[in-house]
């Protein structure tokens, strides 16, 4: 969901939220916020959706019935009885603190928001948002007064950004609708991705494609890093992103084929991904269509370096095999006893 100026507040209401193990109880807030204030509306609908910039979607789960997930049963009853909107936010309030038992969770402000206007897959839905602010921010406020300036502070929400949140979008209810998350305290993310709301990743093209690029990754670290030199690690990372940002689809063997020569390393590689798979209990990820944002969001956690022990850190720009295949070689100088990286160049700049 990227376009936000069509996204309107319908609803709002703010309670506060505090620690079980504590024994700080809440708070819950008698009426909804006013929002005829355009400026206030405009001012919370950036801070609320501003932090939604990853690809990941989530859905409700449950291991027995879907319609026993708290938070998937109060968002079906306010898509439906959206005049019920404050009597529903302070059930999940409520359901909020009974999971606020750990004690690392902090209190805060809760937001239960109700959306119009969100664009998902070309549709124009609803969406509820459930927001909480922990931290707090001191700010200067200025005053002029008989020529003169008077300097104060207070304490308040920062509104760059929202501490913990979610997105439950209208689609997909029978799949336990489409869910996005933010979470900045990952200290305690278990308890508002697991405990709070239930939801498991869905299992998209984002998904597969960030499976098979982790995939990449480890055997990259894992394997190479014990069997072949760090410049091999590096050829074999680069021709990996080049394949997946060239390429529409991916498929298992045609990858393997295309970015592996040595045919031990591609069985070693083909073992590998079946046992990855294995212990993640994955299916399905090897022929699938490829996402290009993630490709683009995933690509800065892939080392393409090489850093030596005499203090020096060959760096690659991008991840063009070239690079390391055509201008880099590694050999090894027996005067010296040391290996060594020729890196060739038309100019310097």
């Amino acid at each position: 969901m990227t376009e936000r100026t069509q996204v309107r507040l319908k609803q709002l209401a703010i309670h506060r939220v505090g620690n079980k193990a504590k024994e700080e109880g809440v708070i819950a807030s008698k009426e909804l916020v006013d929002l005829r204030d355009e400026q206030l509306s405009d001012l919370l609908r950036n801070y609320f959706l501003s932090p939604f910039k990853q690809e990941e979607f989530f859905r409700f789960t449950h291991t027995s019935d879907i319609a026993l997930n708290e938070m998937f049963a109060y968002s079906a009853l306010i898509f439906t009885e959206p005049k019920n909107f404050h009597e529903y936010s302070i059930h999940i309030l409520n359901h909020l603190y009974e999971q606020s038992d750990h004690p690392k969770v902090k209190s805060g402000e809760l937001y239960v928001v109700y959306f119009s206007g969100c664009v998902m897959e070309e549709e124009i839905v609803d969406a509820i948002g459930i927001f909480k602010s922990e931290n707090r921010d001191t700010f200067l406020t200025f005053q002029d007064e008989d020529d003169d300036l008077n300097v104060n502070y207070h304490s308040g929400v920062n509104l760059k950004g929202v501490d913990k949140g979610c997105m439950i979008f209208n689609i997909e209810a029978e799949d336990g609708f489409r869910v996005k998350l933010v979470d900045a305290n990952s200290t305690d993310a278990v308890f508002w991705k697991d405990d709070f709301l239930n939801v498991t990743e869905l299992k998209d093209t984002n998904f597969n494609t960030k499976t098979a690029l982790n995939l990449c990754k480890d055997f990259s670290e894992e394997v190479f890093a014990r069997t072949e030199s760090k410049k091999a690690q590096v050829d074999f990372i680069s021709r990996s992103v080049d394949y997946f940002s060239k390429s529409d689809t991916f498929d298992l063997e045609e990858f393997t084929s295309s970015v592996i020569d040595e045919p031990e390393t591609k069985e070693r590689f083909k073992n590998y991904s079946q046992t990855f798979a294995e212990e993640r209990d994955i299916e399905g990820f090897t022929d699938f269509a490829i996402n290009k944002n993630t490709v683009r969001n995933m690509k800065r956690k892939f080392r393409n370096f090489i850093k030596l022990d005499t203090q020096i850190e060959i760096k690659f720009s991008g991840y063009n095999p070239e690079q390391s295949e055509q201008y880099v070689e590694r050999g090894f100088d027996q005067e010296r006893g040391m290996h060594f990286y020729k890196v060739y160049f038309h100019n310097e700049s």
